[in-house]
């Protein structure tokens, strides 16, 4: 009986209950745990597996990816891809509501933060919508739901966590997100563009070539940032931490020495912020590795796995079980707990079922992209409601269409894995 995990399981549940932090209370009942059932062989582990957790190269790319993100909310490099993009897709039905969708592509293959795209996409797209005849908890609700393809297009930090938490190749991973992140953009679009058509929300913008000329020629600069970072990563010049610097160093080279828009102060609050979040998502991982140990001492993988193998379906069974704890855990725990927590202790049974690792990984970061835009937990519903003044109410009932077509998405990626593994294949990864 796996006794060791059933308690960390209870005391991290009451903790939780009485308001402590899911990395507190996690640490604190995995600590006691060792301490209780395996008093002194075992107890110098704790130091070890709080370091090894913490001094991991891979993770060295999470905060740089999130300076990245917080020096892009300041800088010019979020407005031009706007700009770019109206000039693209703005003659559309709907047309404010795809630059707001595909936008955020384009920002997520930069930043890879769900937080950093609502509070850029908040403060600068909804306004304009806005004032394009958009209903603003439309126009907020259409931010929210495309803030989720910045945790799935390359470079993802959930991406980054899931692979850096089950020693898969973080390579591989980002480059799994991105056809899927397509995908979710292209869905989303329909249901825009179906109701804008409906309703008659906002105002056609005439396509031209000499304004989309004069937009590439403003706006070059954050145009091939996404193709910089990317392209340096999938083509093997450089790994995903070294990737996450080089997202950085371009984002002030271009905004602080070239355009000169970020002043030190900028800077100040970037780096608070990154510190503030990067020590939360340490703190995370490192009780996770002590959670996770317990978790494998008691043989839990495999216990789950030979429960699982009883379920109805097989691996299709299996799959469908693991979209619906998807959803579940991505509306009650935010996303980045729950990517280094539960990835690790799924992944092995998806193994044995035969199903890829890089596929189970997008997989799982496409069903929490969808909780961090749905009450009660998610952190960009928070972010979107305050940045805009919008009452969670009203944007979760505008953002319904856009839920049903995240979820179509997420079947789809779930049950045809060439959207998850033809791209590293093809980049020989």
């Amino acid at each position: 009986m796996p006794t060791m995990s059933i308690t960390l399981v209870c005391i991290a549940a009451f903790l939780i209950l009485f308001g402590a932090p899911m990395a507190v209370a996690l640490g604190i009942s995995a600590i006691f745990v060792i301490w209780f059932f395996q008093p002194v062989p075992t107890m110098h582990l704790i130091p070890q597996l709080f370091s090894e957790a913490a001094t991991s190269f891979i993770l060295l790319a999470v905060p740089l990816f999130i300076l990245a993100g917080n020096l892009m909310e300041r800088g010019t490099v979020g407005r031009n891809l706007i700009d770019f993009t109206t000039s693209i897709v703005g003659w559309s039905t709907g047309g404010l509501g795809t630059v707001n969708i595909v936008g955020s592509m384009l920002f997520g293959g930069i930043s890879g933060s769900s937080l950093a795209d609502t509070a850029t996409f908040g403060s600068i797209l909804v306004p304009r919508m806005v004032a394009d005849g958009y209903p603003k908890d439309y126009a907020g609700a259409v931010t929210l739901t495309s803030s989720s393809l910045s945790v799935v297009i390359p470079p993802s930090i959930l991406l980054v966590l899931a692979a850096a938490s089950t020693n898969q190749s973080v390579g591989r991973a980002l480059a799994g997100g991105l056809l899927p992140g397509v995908l979710i953009t292209v869905l989303l679009i329909i249901p825009n563009y179906y109701i804008s058509k409906k309703h008659g929300y906002g105002h056609k913008i005439p396509f031209s070539w000499k304004n989309v000329g004069e937009k590439i020629q403003t706006c070059w600069t954050a145009l091939i940032a996404p193709l910089i970072i990317l392209g340096s990563i999938f083509s093997g010049l450089v790994t995903p931490t070294e990737g996450a610097g080089v997202a950085v160093l371009y984002i002030i080279m271009i905004d602080g020495f070239i355009f000169r828009k970020l002043k030190i102060s900028d800077f100040v609050e970037a780096f608070k912020r990154t510190a503030v979040l990067t020590s939360a998502i340490l703190f995370i991982a490192t009780s996770s590795a002590i959670a996770n140990w317990i978790i494998a001492y008691d043989n839990i993988p495999k216990f789950l796995s030979e429960i699982l193998r009883t379920v109805p379906g097989g691996k299709i069974g299996f799959l469908i079980l693991i979209d619906l704890l998807l959803l579940i855990i991505g509306m009650t725990i935010d996303a980045t707990p729950a990517t280094i927590i539960f990835t690790p202790l799924f992944l092995p049974i998806a193994v044995n079922l035969g199903i890829n690792p890089t596929h189970f990984l997008v997989i799982t970061v496409c069903g929490l992209a969808l909780g961090l835009t749905t009450p009660p937990y998610g952190v960009c519903l928070f972010s979107i409601s305050s940045i805009c003044s919008i009452p969670m109410e009203s944007l979760v009932k505008r953002a319904i269409p856009f839920y049903a077509a995240m979820f179509l998405a997420l079947v789809i990626v779930t049950f045809f894995p060439p959207l998850s593994t033809t791209v590293p294949k093809l980049l020989g990864m």
